[in-house]
């Protein structure tokens, strides 16, 4: 059976209230926690890693190989327009036994 509380009953209810405490030693427990977790491998790791010098100087290595790379390619492609009279020795020949270009 459900008892119909008025809300006098409701707001007088809350008049012996109090704040909800924690064991004493609750605050020191969580800290060492949180100071054993800091001090793992993995999270000094990852720490470092987020670093702000950090993110940007691997950016720019990036970039640095990126640029290298842009600029290896022209001079290649340059260096091919120069040997185009050796390409022109080579012929492609069929290197298929079974097709021949002779008549019985």
């Amino acid at each position: 059976m459900k008892k119909k509380f008025t809300s006098e009953e409701v707001i007088n209810s809350l008049e012996g209230i109090q704040r909800a405490e924690g064991s004493p030693f609750l605050f020191t427990r969580i800290q060492a926690r949180m100071k054993k977790e800091e001090n793992r491998p993995e999270m000094v790791f990852f720490r470092f890693i987020t670093r702000p010098a950090f993110a940007l100087a691997i950016a720019l290595f990036f970039i640095a190989i990126n640029g290298y790379l842009v600029t290896s390619v022209n001079k290649k492609n340059a260096m091919d327009d120069l040997g185009q009279p050796l390409a022109a020795e080579y012929v492609q020949h069929d290197l298929n036994p079974y097709e021949t270009n002779e008549l019985p």
